[in-house]
């Protein structure tokens, strides 16, 4: 018993001492290193990709103006666009704010900037639009699209063509 309880305090002050000739101070990092990895690893397997716009689509894909009295001004009155917002999955953002923006595009009512937020399918129509441009020439409009925890999109450009 007193040889087993030197022994014990002889294996207690060795630094040197260990499993099959590795210092204890090396087992006990491995075996740390070990379990931290594991953890690391256990977390990454639970991590989601985060949510992002994955598409915006337009109907119609390109505007055309006409210079009905030929003084110049080409313009299209009162017509429908309907713009589709889709998540990475290819499921619709609802509450997504879609802005249309750029040549001389503006809701026929009240003369204002298109705005508005996409429905339970990912969709905004908008109604009654009017856009102009001055000479023969091609133009765009810019479709924004803003939601939280997506994200923004800039990736959709609507051509207009003057005829």
């Amino acid at each position: 018993m007193i040889c087993m309880l030197l022994s014990l305090q002889r294996l207690g002050k060795d630094k040197n001492g260990g499993i099959e000739g590795l210092p204890l101070q090396l087992m006990i990092m491995v075996i740390i290193a070990g379990v931290g990895t594991a953890i690391i690893l256990g977390w990454m397997t639970n991590l989601q990709a985060p949510n992002g716009i994955g598409a915006v689509y337009s109907s119609p894909t390109e505007i055309i103006l006409e210079d009905e009295n030929n003084d110049g001004i080409h313009e299209k009155d009162s017509f429908t666009m309907t713009i589709t917002v889709f998540d990475q999955k290819g499921d619709g953002i609802q509450g997504a704010n879609v802005i249309l923006d750029g040549g001389s595009i503006v809701a026929s009512e009240d003369g204002r900037r298109v705005i508005g937020q996409t429905d339970s399918t990912g969709t905004i129509e908008f109604s009654g639009l009017h856009a102009m441009q001055i000479g023969q020439s091609i133009g765009f409009v810019s479709v924004t699209v803003i939601k939280s925890g997506y994200g923004t999109d800039t990736s959709l450009t609507i051509p207009i063509i003057s005829e």
